[in-house]
């Protein structure tokens, strides 16, 4: 990102300039300090100024970044342990959680009371955007690994709908854009051989943290995995059994509790289209 008299700042380049957003870009621009913490271990508590820089470097379209801006300097940075509940199903929406590190996975329980993994969330993702339309939440949020969120209180945006209309439009239309997405997730795994849906669904989660490379995953465990495409843990794990064998997938040493490997994309690209 640019620097200027020692501020990163948020590049307009992209924002046309009659861009309704643009003068709310230019605010969240002041409050990144270069000196700010980035990446560094942060306690629960306030997040601003470092949130408007991490939602660039998170790669949020800057429209989005500029309709936040009323509720960043209130954002909280929060830490949630693998297998923690951030919130649970039909509970209010309290806040917008924006994504720093690690994956949720979103769960809906049907009548027989078994779940079904509707969605899977990791880096830059915003959860909770329906509550801006006053809506509930429609699915149980838990944390896969160790999940970094900025929790932004929802309250503070919910003027935006009166009071900043562009800012308001864009926020729904990135829940438009996530609704849309999330039809194509669930065709994507919903259909072909069990072997071919688990390769996609691996070449999904595959961890694109700058921190550990693009060819290492957090291996789910093979009922989160049925849960996803909806066939039995078993069929899963004889899939990934032999995804090991293939060499496909590599063990990494070190990797602690989680399953963590290094996967062949080549082969999974290969797999996911038999």
């Amino acid at each position: 990102m640019p620097q200027i008299a020692g501020r990163t700042v948020i590049s307009c380049a992209f924002a046309r300039p009659d861009d309704p957003c643009l003068p709310r870009i230019q605010l969240a621009a002041q409050m990144i300090d270069k000196n700010s913490p980035m990446g560094g271990a942060a306690n629960t508590g306030t997040a601003e100024p470092q949130l408007a820089a991490e939602a660039v470097r998170l790669g949020l379209e800057s429209g989005v970044i500029a309709a936040l801006y009323p509720a960043i300097d209130q954002a909280r940075l929060v830490r949630y342990p693998p297998g923690s509940t951030l919130y649970n199903e039909g509970a209010g929406v309290e806040a917008l959680y924006v994504i720093r590190r690690g994956m949720i996975k979103l769960l809906r329980y049907v009548g027989d009371g078994s779940a079904r993994i509707v969605r899977l969330h990791n880096r830059a993702s915003i959860i909770g955007l329906n509550g801006l339309l006053g809506e509930t939440h429609d699915h149980t949020a838990i944390a896969v690994d160790e999940v970094q969120v900025y929790q932004l209180p929802i309250v503070l945006l919910m003027p935006l709908r009166d009071n900043d209309p562009a800012a308001y439009s864009c926020l729904i239309e990135q829940w438009g854009n996530y609704l849309n997405s999330a039809d194509t997730w669930i065709s994507e795994f919903s259909s072909g051989p069990i072997r071919s849906r688990v390769a996609r669904l691996l070449r999904f989660v595959v961890d694109f943290d700058s921190d550990t490379g693009s060819e290492e995953l957090t291996l789910l465990t093979g009922v989160e995995m049925a849960e996803v495409l909806g066939v039995t843990p078993e069929s899963v794990s004889r899939v990934i059994a032999d995804f090991k064998r293939s060499d496909i997938l590599k063990p990494l040493e070190g990797a602690g509790q989680m399953e963590r490997y290094r996967c062949n994309l080549e082969a999974l690209e290969h797999e996911s289209h038999n």
